[in-house]
């Protein structure tokens, strides 16, 4: 009885994994099949009209081997259609998820250490923060490490603006939990509050477009998934730009090692509930 219990979860386990690289059944891959049932049909109805005898001996193998291509192409869709591309209604912003690094765009959004430290013996160089340092000169990380000396990045959606001399380019300090006397706190709440700041300061400086993390995953402690986060977020700027635009272009960027297909699916399924055309 064990063994079995043992067998069943392994099986699950694996089918998860198989959700997460693929995306499961989904409503595009299903339109992908019909697709390609409609051109077995076109085919087999010229087939006949050209050639009656033929068509009868070919359709058989020509309708299994059609019908495979297109679940293996349902398939290689899911598995390598890794952007998100949505248009409100109204057309006044977009949304734009892809793989990448935040850093390789401007503007662009780096939420802040927990200390609010740019010091490089503080932070982790694998950190979004880490890997911008990484990109500077000594001047230029001088100027930054002065620049945060001086902000007031105390609160959840404080944010400063620095800029660096090798790459034209705004970048915004992003605050997003609550420094304390241990470290730093970070609660749902303040993610709300870091969002409301962060679309508060892109409004002000005018910013046709910015680029930003998936904001308080992996930095929040909020016990909330990716996935949870990187709707929370959607929905978030969706509500202040239907208040009054933040920008006409909103691109969130996802490593690649984080990019999971179930994850961009249920994504594009909660922008399709917004009314956003996807392409």
């Amino acid at each position: 009885m064990q063994h079995q219990e043992t067998s069943v979860g392994r099986a699950r386990l694996r089918w998860q994994a198989i959700k997460r690289r693929t995306g499961g059944i989904d409503r595009e891959a299903i339109q992908w099949l019909f697709a390609t049932c409609g051109v077995i049909a076109s085919g087999l109805g010229v087939a006949q009209f050209i050639w009656p005898a033929g068509a009868a001996a070919i359709g058989g193998w020509w309708l299994l081997g059609t019908m495979a291509v297109g679940v293996i192409g349902g398939l290689v869709l899911r598995v390598t259609k890794r952007t998100i591309r949505a248009v409100h209604s109204a057309r006044d912003w977009s949304i734009h998820i892809v793989p990448g690094s935040v850093l390789d765009h401007r503007p662009c959004v780096i939420t802040t250490d927990r200390r609010r430290s740019t010091s490089a013996e503080k932070i982790a160089p694998t950190s979004l923060m880490g890997q911008y340092l990484q990109t500077l000169s000594p001047d230029d990380r001088s100027a930054l490490e002065s620049a945060v000396e001086r902000a007031t990045l105390s609160r959840p959606g404080d944010v400063q603006v620095v800029e660096s001399s090798h790459q034209p380019g705004q970048i915004l300090l992003l605050a997003c939990g609550r420094p304390t006397s241990t470290g730093t706190v970070t609660t749902w709440s303040h993610l709300t509050q870091t969002y409301d700041g962060l679309w508060a300061a892109i409004r002000s400086r005018h910013l046709d477009e910015v680029t930003i993390p998936v904001i308080g995953a992996g930095y929040s402690r909020v016990s909330l998934s990716h996935s949870a986060v990187l709707l929370a977020l959607l929905l978030s700027f969706h509500a202040a730009s239907s208040e009054r635009p933040v920008c006409r272009r909103l691109r969130i960027v996802v490593p690649p090692s984080d990019t999971d297909q179930e994850e961009l699916v249920l994504a594009r399924r909660f922008l399709s509930a917004l009314r956003y055309s996807l392409t």
